[in-house]
């Protein structure tokens, strides 16, 4: 009896050792690879992605414009002139058949610090003077402007401003670059709510002094928010953090290495962003799991119905390929175009077009090397 006590006992402390290590173990990602033997149940409703018709947009819009968007109104918008911090420009609006534009003599002059919200109903407008940055908000068909904040601090900068999916919310971070240990408590992340016309701000004290934040992605619900950051901790490599902002502070929910900029949100719970792997791959924080749904991915775009994804190839940059997205699968993946390099897609309000703006790749037959590096801009209608 007493040596099946002291058995007992052992066989006890053993499973406990066993727990111990179990839960010590560092946490990794599960990744689930879709298996291509196995056919998805499509939805009926679905259809393959077919070309209706290819609009050539016109030259200037093309060489001597920066492709913005969209507008409500489902027309091209670009800030023509060659901007930068002194020039400023005006914006063009061109709708179907999109052969000719016209000028936007609501907005007059923008500079390039614009930001066009996604359903091209107003813009941001960082501007800068000898004493102050200023950062409006501007209403597309009124002309009406808004002041978001005002840094009288010359070594103060307003940056890294960007919208929400369903445009309901506008984010932005207000620097204070201070060379100390604790740099980044003078920087801020801050959440306008369109809706209630309030602003909130967040301290980034998640940041070290040696990272550098350049870009910001938040969600639909104004709370969720995705960093990307390149951070010492990490040999300066390139960092996505997902926070969630809540108490004026913000919550980590998840951080991994990545390797390409474009991240997006298909719901509050769930984004997808490209691996260093060239993988494609989307976090669910419901259920913590991460899988690959496109591999060799370039860039991409997902429509504002986050039903259809453009995206080329890394195996054959000049092409563009459009998907039917259903749960983690991308169906129908189709090329839609072939012969440009795009650097900027944007899909249009009801999810049927898509504008594309590239370089034609090199052509060593080419007789003048403008024309292989000329950029041009499509439209591509979709069935």
């Amino acid at each position: 009896m007493r040596s099946t006590t002291i058995a007992t006992t052992i066989l006890s402390m053993l499973f406990t050792l066993i727990l111990s290590a179990c839960s010590a173990a560092p946490k990794t990602d599960v990744v689930i690879i879709p298996d291509n033997d196995e056919s998805p149940i499509v939805d009926q409703t679905s259809k393959p992605v077919q070309v209706k018709k290819i609009y050539r947009l016109p030259g200037h819009f093309s060489n001597t414009g920066r492709l913005m968007g969209w507008s409500a109104h489902n027309e091209v918008i670009s800030a023509m002139g060659f901007m930068s911090v002194l020039e400023q420009g005006t914006l063009e609006q061109m709708a179907y058949p999109f052969e000719k534009s016209k000028p936007n003599t609501v907005i007059g002059y923008i500079n390039y610090n614009t930001f066009l919200s996604p359903d091209g109903n107003y813009f941001c407008e960082i501007l800068n003077s000898s004493n102050e940055t200023v950062l409006k908000l501007v209403s597309m068909q009124t002309g009406k402007k808004t002041i978001l904040t005002r840094v009288s601090d010359s070594s103060t900068y307003v940056q890294n401003v960007t919208w929400s999916p369903n445009s309901q919310y506008v984010s932005y971070l207000i620097d204070k670059p201070v060379y100390s240990m604790n740099a980044k408590q003078n920087a801020n992340l801050h959440i306008y709510n369109m809706a209630t016309h309030t602003d909130t701000s967040y301290p980034l004290t998640l940041l070290a002094a040696q990272d550098s934040l350049f870009h910001v992605d938040i969600a639909n619900n104004g709370t969720s928010v995705l960093l990307q950051s390149y951070q010492a901790n990490h040999d300066h490599k390139k960092v996505l953090t997902m926070v969630e902002a809540a108490d004026k502070k913000l919550d980590i929910q998840y951080e991994r290495e990545i390797g390409g900029d474009d991240v997006s949100w298909i719901t509050n719970d769930q984004f997808v962003f490209l691996g260093s792997d060239e993988s494609l791959y989307e976090y669910d924080r419901r259920n913590g799991e991460l899988s690959v749904i496109l591999d060799h991915v370039l860039d991409f775009d997902f429509s504002p119905d986050r039903k259809s994804i453009a995206y080329t190839s890394a195996q054959d940059q000049n092409v563009v390929f459009v998907g039917k997205m259903q749960g983690r699968n991308v169906l129908y993946r189709e090329p839609v175009y072939r012969g440009m390099v795009p650097y900027n897609m944007f899909w249009n309000q009801d999810s049927k077009s898509l504008l594309i703006q590239g370089s034609k790749p090199w052509n060593p037959a080419q007789t003048s090397s403008a024309d292989s590096y000329a950029d041009e801009a499509l439209v591509i209608e979709l069935e």
